[in-house]
């Protein structure tokens, strides 16, 4: 396993665009620390139970749902493994929060996977105060399809800019929801909808925080091509404030 050849954004993005042509059904999802929390909990010392149920408030998830909790973690070793490119973090960056990378991958041993950037999502960011994302692949990625979304905003009227139609649309508990919990009934029935509307879907833009990688894989087995954005597709919607980069690059075009 050779994670230093780490494709960037654009080779990523390229990945896709060749799937899309080649009717290849695929799986593009990304690591991040609170996966890493959820995979590693209870086989890793460095993670406390305390980083671990601050994760499980995250992602809505009781701490007394312990079957559900075994699910998820199941499903989302599963998805990594499984992935047609697994974005994680670059060599130079895990440190921190992502100090637990190597120990991560170490146990998902995952064979025959394409490692990208962690934040190949962020070419599907929206440029504030304009109609265009900052990378042109994902602009050629999301024109002339027919789309499902996995996420919580309406993004059809900026999809009509890309001749662009939202075929379906998926929604799952906000971060944090108060009195909002995540299940297996919630969760079986995305899937659910997954597998009966693949076939009239291009491509799926999923936004489901821990949930996307899963959905993304299932999206795979379905036939389709499942792309975690993130919190890319809140600046569709002209959500800037959800994360620190999309802060800032708010802030640096409003000036």
């Amino acid at each position: 396993m050779n994670t230093q050849l780490i494709l960037n954004q654009d080779q990523c993005l390229s990945k896709i665009l060749s799937s899309l042509s080649n009717l290849e059904p695929g799986s593009y999802i990304r690591k991040g620390d609170g996966e890493n929390i959820i995979i590693g909990y209870r086989t890793i010392n460095k993670i406390s139970f305390f980083r671990y149920r601050k994760k499980l408030i995250h992602f809505n998830i009781p701490i007394w749902n312990i079957s559900f909790q075994k699910f998820i973690r199941k499903e989302l070793i599963n998805a990594c493994k499984s992935a047609s490119i697994l974005g994680i973090s670059p060599l130079e960056h895990r440190h921190g929060s992502w100090s637990l990378e190597e120990d991560i991958l170490n146990k998902l041993s995952p064979l025959n996977v394409r490692f990208g950037d962690v934040n190949f999502h962020m070419g599907f960011i929206k440029i504030p105060f304009q109609k265009k994302l900052v990378n042109p692949l994902a602009e050629e990625i999301i024109t002339n399809r027919k789309i499902g979304i996995i996420g919580h905003f309406n993004v059809g009227e900026f999809l009509n800019n890309y001749y662009s139609k939202v075929i379906t649309k998926l929604e799952i508990p906000k971060r944090r929801a108060i009195f909002q919990n995540m299940n297996q009934n919630k969760y079986d029935s995305v899937l659910k909808k997954i597998y009966s509307v693949n076939s009239k879907v291009d491509i799926w833009l999923v936004a489901a925080g821990i949930y996307a990688k899963s959905f993304c894989e299932h999206i795979r087995k379905a036939g389709g091509i499942g792309i975690d954005i993130g919190s890319s597709l809140d600046t569709w919607n002209d959500e800037y404030h959800s994360r620190g980069h999309l802060r800032k690059l708010y802030k640096e075009y409003n000036n």
